[in-house]
């Protein structure tokens, strides 16, 4: 039986949580190591609901189960990157498309709205301007998922909030590599202005290259990494 806390809230819901803000954040680098005993400390919890967080995590791909090693931080590779980006790139792609298509008035009112949210505060961080601000994520998470959300598919739209997700730790070190040399706020404008003048293909080919800029961006990273061209 799941342990929960007032309001129905589960302690694992609150230690995947906590550890995967930690993953998010670099603080648990790719391929380090995961013990209970930290893990225990950072959540403020027993073991039980740590098990069940780092479950869900590796069913994410966030984190890896070695019968030797135990849990540790899922390690990037140009490989994974190239999936998941050509993954988004299908399926976001058509949820925009059919959005654009279908979206009624209020639809158009989310993508105006999580626009200007998103726009209303910077993207890096005035401590470390090669990171980005929680709180710009957050909008820019909700940003992305006003623009697919008249797909008319929960199905589709629970795959895109996965890849969404899974692509998180790419779209941080490739924001930290870029140096601010793209231009992403104009990116998202064009898909926005796009979207609103209801040119579903444009739009989706406008999303579709988002996507890639980021990839190209870490490619020449993972081939200096591994010593040779990608």
């Amino acid at each position: 039986m799941e342990q929960k806390r007032a309001g129905g809230k589960t302690l694992a819901a609150d230690a995947y949580a906590a550890i995967r803000q930690t993953i998010r954040s670099g603080s648990f680098k790719p391929g380090d190591r995961l013990r209970f005993a930290d893990l225990q400390a950072l959540c403020g919890m027993s073991v039980t609901p740590v098990r069940e967080a780092l479950a869900r995590l590796t069913a994410e791909g966030f984190t890896v189960l070695d019968d030797h090693r135990g849990y540790s931080v899922a390690s990037l590779s140009l490989e994974e990157l190239r999936d998941i980006t050509a993954a988004r790139q299908l399926c976001e792609g058509e949820a925009l498309r059919l959005s654009v298509t279908n979206g009624d008035a209020d639809w158009e009112a989310r993508v105006i709205a999580a626009h200007h949210l998103m726009t209303r505060i910077p993207q890096a961080r005035e401590d470390i301007p090669s990171a980005m601000r929680e709180d710009w994520e957050a909008r820019h998470a909700a940003f992305h998922a006003a623009l697919v959300s008249a797909c008319g598919s929960p199905i589709l739209l629970d795959i895109c909030d996965r890849l969404f997700s899974r692509a998180d730790r790419y779209r941080r070190l490739s924001v930290s590599l870029s140096g601010g040399a793209r231009d992403v706020e104009g990116e998202h404008r064009r898909i926005m202005e796009c979207a609103l003048a209801r040119d579903p293909d444009g739009a989706a080919a406008l999303l579709r290259a988002h996507y890639g800029r980021t990839a190209a961006a870490l490619e020449s990273f993972f081939a200096n990494e591994n010593g040779g061209p990608a």
